[in-house]
């Protein structure tokens, strides 16, 4: 009958030694420079200061699926995504990003990949942004367009990018003034503190992008072209 709990416990292990390989300073070096297929990433949107964020916690409204949110504490291993090939597509392990190459992103914790559609969000009535799917595996929905401010062929460490939807050509942002209390989701809040994720149409609202924060970067084994 403990079983479960030595489960929780093993999984929480793996991801405290995911974390600590992700704050190290040894991915240094032009073969860890780009966000590589199977690279464990953090994004932190560069207005807001928060990171992307999901939880085993439902929307209240909208599509009722598995919230999404920012979050401003880094260490958060909820914070953490798996960058994939695009919905039944394989990107093999290593392989750089390109700009403008469509990928998904698998939430580490619960194996459901960051999602849009056309339901509302709660606060900003913005476009919802969910995670969906079971084991890695969803639809469409799940598909991002990586979109880079700075030019250049692929996507860079560190360099601002932003993520388009690929079904319905919304960007994922966050804004600060959007953030769950007790006045907007009630007095016992399990996202309070948190600012809420969206989709917008508008292409030039500057808080479309995105940095990468720690993460597990798996070098590239051929040269970047």
């Amino acid at each position: 009958r403990h079983r479960p709990q030595m489960a929780w416990m093993k999984r929480a292990v793996g991801v405290l030694a995911m974390l600590a390989l992700a704050t190290s300073d040894d991915m240094e070096g032009e073969e860890y420079g780009y966000v590589t297929c199977g690279s464990v990433i953090k994004l932190q949107n560069e207005r807001a200061n928060y990171c992307l964020h999901s939880h085993d916690i439902k929307w209240g409204s909208g599509s009722s699926q598995q919230s999404v949110t920012a979050v401003e504490h880094k260490g958060d291993p909820n914070s953490l995504w798996k960058v994939t090939g695009a919905n039944g597509a394989h990107c093999p392990q290593g392989t750089p990003v390109k700009i403008g190459q469509v990928i998904r992103l698998t939430h580490v914790q619960t194996k459901r990949n960051l999602h849009s559609h056309q339901y509302q969000s709660p606060l900003s009535k913005r476009q919802e942004v969910s995670c969906f799917g079971e084991g890695g595996k969803g639809d469409t929905g799940d598909n991002w367009i990586v979109e880079s401010r700075n030019g250049g062929t692929h996507w860079k460490r560190d360099a601002p990018v932003r993520l388009q939807h690929q079904d319905t050509r919304h960007w994922l942002q966050t804004v600060s003034h959007y953030k769950f209390d007790q006045s907007n989701c009630g007095q016992n809040c399990p996202i309070g503190g948190q600012l809420e994720v969206m989709a917008s149409r508008n292409a030039q609202d500057e808080a479309n992008w995105w940095l990468t924060e720690d993460g597990i970067y798996f070098p590239h084994a051929l040269p970047v072209q």
